[in-house]
């Protein structure tokens, strides 16, 4: 796993020393001064990161070429934090291997537990005989305590052993969960991701059809998104997305689920929902949403109220969801035609 950037604390001329070297190392390498490959020297010629100073020297010493490929390795070794998708598949692979432990640990409790049964088998076919003297009878007896004492250990071994997995399991369960979790959701606003949607859309879609019940989908694009951006600044347009996130979430209830589809474009799915029920309920998310101006807490600027367009459209039973969501967004089209901040039903 990607180890953390370690950011020490450094005077300026320090600082200034170390990325004039950086930005020269990387042109004599021939090596583009992206922020990622800038990172991996400011840090190596800062010795920050010890681990990268020893292997990055190992490759200087070698005499091979430094090459961009290399130092991008680099740079998703010691500083990139894995993505979703790839925390999901350690965990997985965590838990599979622990599994695979546990496995192991009970079939060895069963070969011990089955070597014990031939010590006791084979000591009641001596007694059986009926002759046996005193000392053969003292071996046996030791024998038998010895094999007891032994089985005793190894039960009291594996109980250990498997409280142990037991608990590494249930961990990594929980982090599994939140792995996946990750995966779904959008990281900016909180809510689905694209991938959550279509998940969703495709089960919703499947459990319509089999229940013959309504399925509606409402699309919603922010209303001249580009100018919050472009005048305020992107952080400015982050805070309009996570608003709209934010108002999604108090929007949805029961088997709604949201989504950010993609850029400012957001999508909800309304399980049996009538399409009346569905534009009424889009409707009063896009007058809420707009009742109130955009502003900084810390100095008072205000940015403006945030309004959307919105389009509805209402899933028919088996077509495809391609066709589904194109409906959607040729209302929402109609939506920003017809003036903006409004909602609009398919046509019927």
């Amino acid at each position: 796993m990607a180890q953390a950037p370690i950011f020490m604390i450094e005077d300026v001329d320090t600082a200034t020393q170390h990325a004039a070297t950086a930005i020269a190392e990387m042109a004599m390498r021939e090596i583009s001064p992206t922020p990622g490959n800038f990172c991996v020297w400011y840090n190596y010629l800062a010795g920050s990161v010890p681990e990268l100073r020893r292997e990055l020297d190992a490759l200087l010493l070698s005499g091979k070429t430094i090459s961009s490929s290399t130092i991008q390795d680099l740079f998703d070794k010691y500083f990139r934090e894995p993505s979703a998708e790839e925390r999901l598949q350690q965990t997985g692979d965590e838990l599979h291997n622990t599994l695979a432990d546990v496995i192991r640990q009970v079939t060895q409790a069963g070969l011990d537990a089955n070597e014990f049964g031939k010590t006791l088998t084979k000591a009641s076919g001596s007694l059986g005989t009926g002759r046996i003297d005193a000392g053969a009878m003292r071996d046996l007896v030791s024998e038998l305590i010895n094999a007891t004492k032994l089985i005793g250990q190894k039960n009291q071994a594996l109980e250990a052993q498997l409280q142990q997995s037991s608990g590494k399991i249930a961990a990594l369960q929980t982090r599994l969960d939140a792995a996946r979790r990750d995966a779904l959701t959008d990281a900016l606003t909180g809510i689905g991701n694209r991938k959550s949607f279509d998940l969703s859309i495709q089960f919703r879609a499947q459990q319509a059809t089999e229940q013959r019940t309504d399925l509606c989908l409402v699309m919603i694009d922010i209303d001249h998104f580009k100018k919050f951006n472009d005048s305020f600044g992107h952080r400015v347009g982050d805070q309009v997305l996570k608003l709209v996130g934010s108002k999604l979430k108090q929007m949805v209830s029961g088997q709604d689920s949201a989504a950010r589809y993609g850029g400012e474009e957001f999508a909800v799915l309304m399980p049996q929902t009538k399409m009346f029920d569905a534009v009424d309920r889009a409707d009063k998310f896009r007058t809420g949403l707009g009742a109130h101006a955009l502003k900084n807490r810390t100095t008072g600027q205000v940015y403006g109220a945030v309004t959307v367009s919105v389009g509805v459209a209402r899933y028919r039973l088996g077509e495809q969801l391609e066709t589904f969501v194109t409906r959607a967004d040729q209302a929402l089209y109609r939506a920003k035609n017809e003036g903006r901040n409004r909602v609009v039903a398919e046509a019927s």
